[in-house]
This record gives C-alpha cells, structure tokens and sequence, in this order.
C-alpha cells in the first residue's frame, strides 16, 4: 500500500524536490506513476531528470518503474538495505511475499552466517532475479501458504514479511539445497529451535505442502536432542501416511529405501553441526 501526498493545484517539482518529500514521509522508493501523481512531473520531464540522479548515485533502478532513493549514507554500498525497499517492489508488483530461509533466520539469531543474497518467497508467476552490484534478490516459489505464520518486521524503513521461527525450519527441510545443504540446515536449526514455538509445529506441519520437509525436520530435531520439539512433530505424523525421504532431497547417490527410524528418513548424508 503506498501513501501518496496530499498536494492540491500539484505544480512541477524538481525531481529532487520530490524525492525529498518522498523520503520524508518514510519511502526510500517509488515508481514513475507515483512521482508523477505526488509532484506533477510528466514522464519526459522525469526521463531527463532522474538520468542525472543516476549518474550522481543519489537514485538506483531495481525493477522497471520501480527505483529507490539512496541517501548519502548508503552511497558507498550503492543502495540502501534490500529491507528498505523489498515490500514496497513487491507492492508495486501487486505480489504476496514473505522473507524466508537463512534470511528469515537473521531475524531470530540463527544466521550463522550472513546471508550473501535475499530469499523472497512468492507464487507463480515467476520472476527474475534481481543481481545488482548491491543487491542478489533470488525468488522462490511455492502456492500458497498459511499467512498465520507470516509476521511483520519493523525495519528503518517501515516493515516486511518475515516467516515465523517453525515455518522458517520447515522451508529449511524443504529448500536445503539453496542454504548450503543439510548440515547447514541443522546448524541453523540449531541455534533457530529455542525461537521455535512448540504449539506451532504441528499447524504449521498441518497446512505445509510437503510431508517429507516435516520428517526431516523431526529427524533433524531428534538428531540434535530437542526432544519437545521431536515428539510434537511425532504426534502429528503418527497417523500419517508417510513415505522414505532423503535426508538430502538433492544428493542422487543414495538407492536404498531402508530407513530404521520413525521419520522414515533415508540418512544419505551425515549431519555435521558448525559449532
């Protein structure tokens, strides 16, 4: 949602002018139909005037239409924080979106390292990835999801979507391969598991896409002894028909279906915390 400026009888402003009015009011982006709308400049006018800014770095183009407003503070890194702009490009787009994976971890302490590219979560249809100097914006995709478990995050600049601490375990299971596979999973897990609500495993398990993200998990959690949280994963798949999964869904190696555990869980891959 965008929160345009009241102006009646709009004259022309300065480019610059309305940039500052913009920031002012706590957006550190806009479109070209906003700037247009907010401050009476027409499209040529714009074209001239924001080809300077770019040159001068005090303005970046994310998307087409789409831009944002770089303060002097954040010149040296080229743009300001992707959390300062992501939920006003998705807006923009008419996209829903939720921060997920290592990036949705950050947010609780269970980074163990630092993300080098954001992970937004959206529905099809698909987008490019955004691979900027400043910025590496990677989409991944998924058809819906519970948004009880989507949390807003204050940011300096307003807020964003945030996977809650369960969800964000379960996308970890589900999406190994693009955090560095499965030790990197637990590891995180590792750290994210005292954020994690037990009463909101076995909801977020029951409206989740993929059964086989949930027996890693509770495997993952019996594996590094969070027992609570193991048994309440138990419960839930107790009555559910489940089938052999690998531990790591993308390592081809392993042909045998012979699991021993009550995850089903084919154990293709030790589990290697970095501590």
């Amino acid at each position: 949602m965008y929160f345009y400026l009241m102006v009646s009888n709009v004259k022309q402003l300065p480019l610059v002018d309305c940039l500052d009015k913009i920031q002012a009011n706590g957006r550190f982006y806009f479109t070209i139909e906003q700037v247009k709308n907010d401050c009476g400049i027409s499209i040529s006018s714009f074209r001239q005037q924001v080809k300077v800014l770019q040159k001068k770095g005090k303005v970046v183009l994310i998307r087409n239409g789409f831009y944002v407003i770089v303060p002097p503070e954040y010149r040296i890194n080229g743009a300001p924080p992707v959390t300062h702009y992501i939920d006003g490009l998705m807006n923009a787009l008419n996209r829903n979106y939720y921060i997920g994976l290592l990036n949705a971890a950050a947010w609780y302490g269970a980074a163990h390292q630092q993300p080098q590219s954001y992970t937004v979560v959206i529905q099809v249809p698909y987008l490019p990835v955004i691979n900027k100097k400043f910025a590496s914006v990677h989409f991944l995709y998924k058809k819906e999801w519970d948004k009880a478990f989507i949390l807003k995050k204050e940011t300096s600049a307003g807020f964003i979507n945030v996977s809650s601490p369960a969800l964000t375990a379960m996308d970890l299971c589900n999406y190994s391969k693009h955090v560095g596979g499965i030790s990197q999973v637990a590891t995180v897990i590792n750290e994210l598991t005292e954020e994690i609500q037990i009463k909101d495993l076995e909801l977020v398990a029951s409206n989740y896409n993929n059964l086989m993200a949930v027996q890693r998990l509770g495997y993952i959690f019996e594996h590094l002894g969070k027992d609570e949280h193991a048994k309440s994963l138990k419960n839930f798949l107790s009555n559910k028909k489940m089938y052999p999964a690998k531990l790591e869904a993308s390592n081809k190696n392993s042909s045998s279906r012979v699991t021993g555990n009550f995850w089903k869980i084919i154990v293709n891959e030790q589990i290697e915390i970095d501590e």
